[in-house]
């Protein structure tokens, strides 16, 4: 007995040190708070990165988003369901939502749960026309969308009849009512109410051991908020409408670098948008700038073709507001409307400023010239002149050449300029009484 004695004491030891029910082990959390867009599946790939350089048992996703890109959408999906380390949905704080977008990101995560006073759903794709906004009812669109979530739900043996209603019927359940429906798995206050409700229980194969973890919270890059700001609907339609105006505005007044700030902000705006510009929008803003040009340079006045060039640009600025199917994109309704005020009003009002400058510089150019317009002005001689005798003459405070109309006119009196022939004025003596 003594000889085992030595290894039913590292036995001992080895098992306290060894992780019980989650101490020990780590999980990481990703926070999306925010649309859906190529930066949140850059932080999805960061994140994963991280979990899988510190063996984390599992990775928390809090969601709080009104949706976003559908492309995007897929992406992070299929890295979700590819991944070797388990994903933990959460819709937080409380109150929070993972609309369109959001849900069928949930809906993907191994383990889904929510706080209390949350909502999902709203999946039903919108699209925005001059009186409001109108639910998209196409069938190749709707059936496509609707067994993409069904499949998602199945996945996990979650509740995909209901799940179907959140395209079909655009249906938004909270937290209580989607876990008696069965389409989550957990509601939670908190975090670490969360991983302590977790812990230990069987979802669909998965058992984690996450009570007692150390939670990990995962800081986004700087490469990351670059990548945020720009890919922002908002921000990256603003640079491209900005861009262009710059771009018209430098080349009719080259000198002062508007043109190389509207090619650095076309260029950051298309790298935001993934280079991914429907036809359509491309096109008018092709025709808006040809036209817009033309004005400036062609047309003699200022009036239908500038105008019509505007209106090109603005039209592709609502084009480019998320509107399904014009480009493929899951939000609420609410924010497309958001973004249809920060696509169209700040492209009117920017649109306008460099239409009324390129007026005035119009205007400018074509006012005729006064160089030469000098009649009834009043000079000073600096030397004596004769009409036979030219002599030089200061007029505002330049030297010009001249000779008198009649009689001679000494140095240092002041004469009124009668005519300018070439380089040559015809001046007179100044009368008493005119100075």
């Amino acid at each position: 007995m003594r000889k085992y004695l030595p290894l039913l004491l590292i036995f001992v030891v080895l098992s306290f040190l060894s992780p019980v029910n989650g101490e020990g082990n780590k999980v990481l959390v990703i926070t999306v708070d925010g649309p859906i867009t190529q930066a949140t599946v850059e932080l999805i790939k960061e994140g994963l990165d991280h979990a899988r350089s510190i063996d984390a048992e599992a990775i928390v996703l809090e969601l709080n988003t009104p949706g976003g890109g559908l492309d995007e959408t897929e992406k992070i999906i299929e890295i979700i369901t590819s991944s070797e380390i388990p994903f933990i949905g959460y819709v937080y704080p409380k109150g929070g939502k993972a609309w369109s977008a959001g849900t069928y990101i949930l809906m993907s995560c191994q383990i889904a749960a929510m706080s209390n006073h949350s909502i999902i759903g709203s999946c039903q794709p919108v699209q925005i026309t001059p009186s409001g906004y109108n639910l998209i009812n196409d069938s190749k669109h709707i059936n496509a969308l609707k067994e993409r979530i069904k499949s998602l739900a199945e996945m996990y043996n979650r509740n995909s009849t209901v799940a179907e209603k959140f395209v079909t019927e655009n249906l938004n359940l909270d937290a209580k009512e989607a876990l008696e429906v069965g389409v989550i798995d957990v509601v939670a206050d908190d975090l670490q109410t969360l991983l302590d409700s977790i812990d230990g229980k069987d979802f669909n194969g998965i058992v984690l051991h996450t009570k007692n973890s150390t939670i990990i919270y995962h800081t986004p890059s700087v490469k990351y908020h670059i990548i945020s700001i720009l890919s922002d609907p908002t921000i990256s339609s603003l640079l491209l409408m900005l861009g262009i105006f710059s771009l018209i505005f430098g080349i009719s007044s080259p000198g002062y670098g508007a043109e190389v700030f509207g090619v650095i902000s076309i260029v950051l705006a298309l790298f935001g948008m993934g280079f991914s510009i429907p036809y359509l929008c491309l096109i008018l803003i092709i025709i808006g700038f040809i036209m817009l040009i033309i004005e400036v340079y062609v047309t003699p006045g200022f009036g239908i073709v500038g105008i019509g060039g505007l209106i090109c640009i603005i039209l592709a600025s609502i084009l480019l507001v998320p509107s399904y199917p014009t480009r493929n994109w899951l939000v609420s309704a609410d924010y497309q409307t958001l973004l249809l005020v920060f696509g169209v009003v700040p492209s009117i009002l920017i649109g306008s400023f460099f239409l009324f400058a390129l007026y005035k510089i119009i205007k400018v150019r074509r006012k005729k010239p006064k160089v030469g317009i000098m009649e009834g002005k009043i000079a000073e001689t600096l030397e004596e002149i004769t009409p036979n005798k030219t002599g030089f003459v200061k007029y505002k405070g330049e030297y010009w050449l001249a000779r008198s109309k009649e009689g001679k006119i000494p140095a240092r009196e002041k004469v009124i300029i009668e005519k300018r022939d070439g380089n040559l004025l015809v001046v007179s003596p100044l009368k008493e009484g005119k100075d």
